[in-house]
C-alpha cells in the first residue's frame, strides 16, 4: 500500500466542500451585483463568475432574491465587525463618531457600486411586502448591533446619496466634521451650558490643516 504523501492537502469533508462552494458563490455575487446592478444580473452570471454550474448555485441558494440577502447578511456582518471595533479602539461618543464617519466614507469612495445597489433593493423591497419583512429583519439587526451610532448611520445615508451623485458636493472631511459639531453641542448641553457658535469648517481651512 502507497503511504499517503507528506504535507499533502487534506481532503475537504462534504461540509466543508458545501461551504467553500458557498463562500465563492458569495463572492461572485457581490462583483456581479455591483457591476451589474441587481435587475440585470442573472444567477448564470453569478455561477459563471464563481466557476460553477447554475445547478451548484441551486443546491445553495432558492434564486437571486435569496442569494442577494445572503450577500447582505455577509456585508452586515462584515460591517458590524468594523463598527464594532472602531467603537472598541475609541473613548469618547464624538471619537467614535468621527471615526465611524471616516470609515464609511472611506467605504464610498473605494465601493462606489455598493450604496447604489442596496437602495435599488430597497425599492425593490418596498413594492413586496414579504421580501420587506425579509430586508427590514436583517436592517434592524444591524442597527440594533451598532445603536449607539445610529446617527452616524442616518446621516452617513444622506451624505451618500448626495456624494455619489457629485463628490464635489461632499468633501471628504465633511461627514466627520459634522459628527464631530453634533457631538461637541451634546457635550455642552449635557454639562448645562450654552452652545457656543458652531460652525463647520470651511474647505479652504480643512485643507490647511
Amino acid at each position: 500500500m502507497l503511504s499517503a504523501t507528506r504535507g499533502a492537502t487534506p481532503r475537504l469533508t462534504r461540509d466543508e466542500k458545501k461551504a467553500q462552494t458557498r463562500l465563492r458563490l458569495l463572492e461572485a455575487a457581490a462583483h456581479v451585483f455591483a457591476r451589474r446592478g441587481y435587475h440585470a444580473a442573472t444567477v448564470d452570471e453569478v455561477a459563471e463568475e464563481a466557476g460553477y454550474t447554475v445547478g451548484a448555485l441551486y443546491s445553495n441558494f432558492a434564486g437571486k432574491q435569496d442569494l442577494f440577502l445572503a450577500m447582505l447578511d455577509e456585508h452586515f456582518d462584515q460591517e458590524m465587525a468594523a463598527y464594532k471595533e472602531i467603537s472598541s479602539q475609541r473613548t469618547t461618543a464624538e471619537e467614535k463618531a468621527r471615526g465611524s464617519a471616516d470609515y464609511w466614507m472611506n467605504f464610498l469612495e473605494t465601493n462606489p457600486h455598493f450604496f447604489p445597489l442596496f437602495i435599488e433593493f430597497w425599492g425593490l423591497a418596498l413594492r413586496d411586502p414579504e421580501l420587506r419583512e425579509q430586508f427590514n429583519a436583517r436592517v434592524r439587526a444591524f442597527r440594533s448591533a451598532v445603536a449607539d451610532l445610529m446617527v452616524v448611520s442616518a446621516i452617513g445615508n444622506g451624505l451618500a446619496l448626495n456624494m455619489l451623485a457629485d463628490p464635489k458636493v461632499v468633501p471628504r472631511e465633511l461627514f466627520g466634521d459634522f459628527m464631530a459639531l453634533i457631538f461637541t453641542a451634546l457635550t455642552q448641553m449635557a454639562a448645562g451650558g450654552e452652545i457656543a457658535d458652531l460652525a463647520l469648517p470651511t474647505t479652504t481651512s480643512r485643507r490647511k490643516r
